[in-house]
């Protein structure tokens, strides 16, 4: 019986956790392309991580390459990213974006 109880604790924990973690790891999306500033606006914002000077990656809709650019603006919901005005072309509403975890000297 001790086993039974062990055993659903844990199997709750587990659960608990994967929840969580899908939370803490739900995508920000884009919701505006202004191409001719070059600018980004995403539905996550500083309690996301977002914050001023972060830098941001989108998948490019015509490759496989990814397009980075900087958080202009940011509130508690939402942010706006520069990008290249010729790469925000390539971005699509609805896209993912994800804050870029690296090494700033790889480019």
């Amino acid at each position: 019986m001790k086993k039974i109880k062990l055993l659903l604790v844990v199997l709750t924990i587990i659960m608990l956790a994967t929840a969580s973690f899908k939370d803490i790891c739900r995508a920000a999306q884009v919701t505006k392309i202004n191409e001719p500033k070059g600018q980004i606006s995403i539905n996550e914002g500083k309690d996301a991580g977002f914050i001023f000077g972060a830098k941001v990656c989108f998948p490019s809709s015509s490759s496989e390459k990814l397009i980075c650019g900087k958080v202009l603006r940011t509130s508690a919901s939402s942010a706006v990213v520069r990008v290249k005005k010729r790469e925000a072309k390539k971005i699509e509403i609805g896209a993912e974006a994800a804050l870029y975890v690296g090494n700033e000297d790889e480019k």
